[in-house]
């Protein structure tokens, strides 16, 4: 009785994350699911995939068969029950459109004025930059980027002004640090 109160833990503490919730809905999406593309569709890192991939499969949620070099994921009866679960906890969790909208926003905002403050810190009034700069720049910005995918994924709506807003003053920030290096 214990080791299975022990496995129970163990999934709960894996499927209150936002990752390995985010993988174990994927999987079930997709057609012929495998560790790259789980990765690229829930933006996340190779290592910290695989290492909730292997939770999964010794929890008993998924197996694995191998394919050439691939090795294709596959839910098992017990990973189908949680992934449906899942899906329909995260439908009842839908907040109000309203809500959904004032967080874009409020997290948009927040966006802007980090960007702000790196185009102040690293290229307004500079003539020239070198590539170790440009270099710099574009790590300073990957978070950034990576929220505006998030933004995009939380709005769900194409034409929503403050993603518009973040992404341009990305590839602005890009643009006028490409035009400084090249100067």
């Amino acid at each position: 009785m214990k080791a299975e109160t022990d496995r129970s833990e163990t999934i709960k503490r894996l499927f209150l994350q936002d990752k390995p919730a985010e993988i174990l809905i994927s999987i079930a999406n997709m057609n012929l699911p495998y560790a790259s593309r789980i990765l690229k569709e829930v933006d996340t890192t190779f290592a910290h995939a695989v290492k909730i991939l292997s939770a999964m499969e010794e929890l008993g949620i998924i197996e694995t068969e191998k394919s050439g070099r691939i090795k294709n994921l596959k839910l098992t009866p017990h990973g189908e029950a949680l992934a449906e679960s899942l899906k329909n906890f995260l439908a009842v969790c839908e907040t109000d459109l309203d809500e959904k909208e004032e967080k874009t926003k409020n997290i948009a905002d927040r966006t802007l004025s980090k960007l702000d403050q790196i185009y102040s810190e690293e290229i307004e009034g500079k003539k020239r930059l070198k590539h170790k700069d440009g270099v710099r720049i574009s790590r300073r910005l990957a978070p950034y980027e990576r929220e505006l995918k998030r933004l995009a994924k939380l709005s769900k709506a194409e034409d929503d002004p403050s993603i518009i807003k973040v992404e341009k003053k990305i590839k602005w920030i890009k643009r006028e640090k490409e035009k400084l290096i090249s100067s």
